[in-house]
């Protein structure tokens, strides 16, 4: 009898840590998420990698369904909070767009790549006129320091870049996975 219970113990044990670590992986998931976009010391030179950068460049949210006060189940969208620093301008691709095919159509020159096809979402224009007064020779705008969210209702990859051609040139891009609750992208 002793043999059982320590076999049945052992079993119990086995089994736990088995399912545990998926368990956690998937609970580990957030449905919300804020990203670095740029490090808020630019200047106009390419090659400033130090300020070029999302971080992280790949990470994962997740689409979780929630039941109302009536019982009725609703989807609630993943969301990605990117913390812009400077002049940046995320732009976010549908699900499916490559990288391969955003850098086919960046322009040799110019300010910004703007390659409008499969735009899933697009945050706040950099070049923005400033919102507030001026004091004292600073605009009070939140054109260059802010936060631009973007939901996501469907699963998938998305390819996010910063749309200022030098920077997205410099490598400022990243994938963004979405999946659902079930951890199915």
């Amino acid at each position: 009898m002793k043999a059982l219970r320590v076999s049945a113990v052992a079993v119990s044990v086995l089994s736990l840590c088995l399912v545990g670590p998926t368990l956690k992986a998937k609970d580990k998931i957030s449905g919300s998420i804020s990203v670095a976009f740029g490090a808020g010391l630019n200047t106009a030179q390419p090659g400033n990698t130090p300020n070029h950068h999302i971080i992280p460049q790949q990470f994962t949210v997740r689409i979780t369904k929630a039941k109302k006060l009536d019982g009725t189940v609703v989807f609630v969208p993943a969301t990605v909070n990117f913390i812009v620093s400077g002049f940046h301008w995320p732009w976010v691709y549908n699900n499916g767009v490559t990288l391969e095919e955003v850098k086919a159509h960046v322009p040799a020159a110019g300010t910004f790549v703007n390659y409008n096809v499969n735009v899933f979402a697009k945050g706040v224009n950099p070049g923005t006129p400033p919102t507030f007064a001026d004091r004292g020779g600073v605009a009070l705008s939140g054109d260059m320091n802010r936060t631009d969210s973007f939901g996501f209702s469907l699963p998938g990859k998305y390819l996010v870049i910063c749309n200022v051609r030098g920077h997205f040139v410099d490598g400022m891009y990243a994938w963004i996975n979405v999946v659902d609750d079930d951890g199915d992208n």
